[in-house]
């Protein structure tokens, strides 16, 4: 393809989180500011905001409204769904069942995944990160399930843009990702979480857990990098909390900005890019403040990622084949992250996509493996252990 214009890029770090037009990227004499935009958020920052999504206004408040009404139903309701009865880690996760880094998080999740079929009984044992998800009862949250079904395929659309923005801000084919990729249905999940308001936070755990800081915040989700191609993020509301971590070790907040997504490279793209893009590690650190606006409580903080995911069958030898430009890997000099979080996942992200998610979903949710994979969450466990020891 032709050499979209080259901008040299400074990847010591990084102070802001930039902001992409997708209505740019539709227009031709717009869409190579857009793509050196992209490319410099990509192997900088590893985050973005993305404004005029091309997501129908409609479409997300609908599934806004049926998201906090899934969350407001009674425990015993979201317990019917509760995640330990899937295998497949999609469900219902209450708050104190789901770890990052060992820690607990402070917020309770529901995960849903595109229709996709269950493994075999012959089939490797990591290829259960896909299967049926959990849906309430119609009842409870009417029109529930056809308004994340529908804002998830047009998400879905979005991806599908994006991964050819990505390939043509490396100066590769539109089409370069496509075989990573299952075509006819993506592999994306959707998660629906909600984040504990100060109050509920010493009732839940033990200071010992490493829960409440000594600066009065508390984890509403540790340090981490996603494990996907990108993740589109929706601040559902106007709390802050969410930060990046740059190169040089200090958080950058990335507060809410209305009619945006937040979009942040995995490290599935970043094993696909030999780390020319760069999953940038995150958080969300909340502190009693972040729930108020002028005195006036906000409640608690809502937000729903989605998780664009590779074929999880891919091997080390597919998901390392991609061969980038010179002008592209030269971007990227080999320099020392300070802060790699949760690194003793890189390894199993580089073998393959499937297993690397499969051994994150069991440190993660603990619960599940322990009746589901015991054998191998002792075994993810251990090596965590010895990993950071």
């Amino acid at each position: 393809m032709a050499q979209t214009n080259q901008t040299i890029v400074d990847t010591n770090t990084f102070t802001s989180i930039p902001i992409l037009d997708f209505t740019q990227a539709e227009t031709a004499a717009t869409k190579p500011l857009f793509l050196s935009k992209l490319r410099e958020a990509l192997v900088i920052v590893g985050f973005f905001y993305l404004k005029n999504p091309p997501v129908p206004k409609h479409e997300q408040k609908d599934f806004v409204e049926k998201a906090i009404a899934l969350c407001k139903l009674p425990l015993k309701k979201k317990l019917e769904m509760d995640m330990v009865n899937s295998k497949h880690f999609l469900g219902y996760s209450r708050v104190g069942c789901e770890k990052t880094a060992q820690i607990t998080d402070n917020r309770e999740i529901f995960d849903f995944l595109t229709p996709l079929p269950a493994p075999g009984p012959d089939d490797p044992i990591y290829l259960n990160v896909q299967g049926p998800s959990q849906w309430p009862d119609e009842k409870d949250v009417p029109g529930f399930r056809h308004a994340i079904k529908t804002y998830l395929s047009s998400v879905g659309e979005l991806g599908r843009a994006m991964t050819r923005l990505v390939a043509e801000a490396l100066d590769l084919e539109p089409s370069a990702f496509a075989k990573f990729f299952n075509q006819e249905t993506p592999r994306n999940k959707l998660s629906v979480v909600r984040y504990c308001v100060p109050e509920e936070v010493p009732t839940l755990f033990s200071e010992v857990d490493g829960v409440c800081n000594g600066d009065g915040s508390f984890q509403g989700v540790g340090p981490h990098k996603d494990g996907g191609f990108l993740t589109y993020l929706m601040q559902i509301t106007p709390h802050t909390g969410l930060e990046a971590q740059n190169k040089s070790g200090a958080w950058i907040p990335v507060p809410p900005i209305p009619d945006t997504y937040v979009i942040n490279v995995g490290r599935s793209l970043e094993s696909m890019t030999g780390g020319v893009c760069t999953a940038t590690t995150h958080r969300v650190n909340l502190r009693p403040e972040f729930f108020y606006d002028n005195g006036r409580a906000l409640g608690p903080r809502y937000s729903s990622p989605v998780f664009q995911t590779l074929k999880p069958d891919l091997s080390h030898k597919e998901l390392t084949s991609l061969k980038l430009p010179r002008q592209i890997t030269d971007l990227v000099k080999n320099e020392k992250v300070r802060s790699d979080a949760e690194a003793y996942f890189n390894t199993y992200f580089l073998d393959g996509p499937g297993k690397g998610t499969f051994r994150a979903r069991l440190t993660s949710h603990p619960e599940v493996g322990k009746r589901w994979y015991p054998e191998q969450l002792a075994q993810a466990l251990k090596g965590q252990r010895e990993f950071v020891s």
